[in-house]
């Protein structure tokens, strides 16, 4: 059995309701994890389609943020170095590349609305506080509980299913 998540359903309902946020108008700074990551990808390409269906968004980037805070901020950085284009929201691949790009457009003196994914404990702070839209919440606790019965059914003879995809929980 593969006890997982459907990143690529985590990454499209993200992306929708920072779509509905902005009434389908704006500038989007996506932020993307490590090429070759196995949930950054489904991610981003969900972020990408569901921005493709609203003319009325635009999407800047992606920009590597390698799934990590600092990563994030650095390229978040260079980018407003180089370009600097007006924002309207950040989509990131994780919540610690969101917090990251946040963090440097902060420092710009530019506070732009971030999405990503995880639900990690600063990004409910954040959303709390106002700064952050919403995440996904990626439930490694619950994935592990899965992977541990379906373990223990496969040893006891009972049938597994092939693939359990933890639900898609939206946080805000």
């Amino acid at each position: 059995t593969f006890a997982g998540s459907d990143d690529y359903a985590l990454g499209t309902k993200v992306a929708e309701h920072l779509c509905a946020h902005l009434g389908g108008r704006g500038t989007v700074l996506l932020i993307a994890g490590p090429a070759e990551s196995p949930t950054g990808i489904p991610r981003m390409r969900a972020f990408q389609d569901v921005l493709a269906r609203h003319p009325g968004l635009r999407a800047i980037g992606p920009l590597q943020g390698a799934f990590h805070r600092d990563r994030a901020r650095q390229e978040t950085e260079r980018w407003l170095e180089e370009d600097g284009a007006p924002l309207d929201a950040i989509l990131a691949a994780n919540d610690a590349m969101a917090l990251g790009a946040q963090d440097a457009l902060s420092a710009a003196g530019r506070d732009v609305i971030a999405s990503g994914v995880n639900a990690i404990p600063e990004a409910i702070e954040a959303i709390k506080a106002g700064t952050m839209l919403a995440t996904a919440d990626f439930d490694a606790m619950n994935l592990s509980a899965l992977a541990t019965e379906c373990a223990l059914r496969h040893l006891r003879g009972e049938a597994v299913p092939e693939q359990v995809d933890l639900p898609v929980q939206l946080v805000e």
